[in-house]
């Protein structure tokens, strides 16, 4: 019977924990992102890179929201069969394709 009770309360606590809290963010928001010469690469067979700057991916937004965005001379590059890159650069509510 203890074994049961300690079997239930480990699953209880290890369901209890893998829930994530959902994003939220209310009010003005202002995100300044300079982004220059940033590489994600992705070599070799079924390889992948995901790369993520200044993105919000998920959750509730509300409020005045601004981005601005500078970016130049980044390199996104796949080579390999079946590699995958995705490079996400101010981007709301995209998640990696990789």
């Amino acid at each position: 019977m203890k074994i049961l009770g300690i079997a239930v309360l480990m699953s209880v606590a290890m369901w209890a924990h893998s829930e994530e809290p959902e994003l939220s963010i209310d009010g003005a928001v202002e995100m300044n992102i300079i982004a220059n010469q940033m590489v994600n690469a992705s070599i070799g067979v079924d390889s992948t890179a995901s790369q993520a700057v200044g993105a919000i991916e998920s959750g509730d937004l509300s409020g005045e929201i601004e981005i601005g965005i500078e970016a130049s001379q980044d390199v996104n590059a796949a080579i390999g069969d079946g590699a995958c890159a995705d490079q996400q650069i101010g981007t709301i509510g995209k998640k990696s394709s990789c």
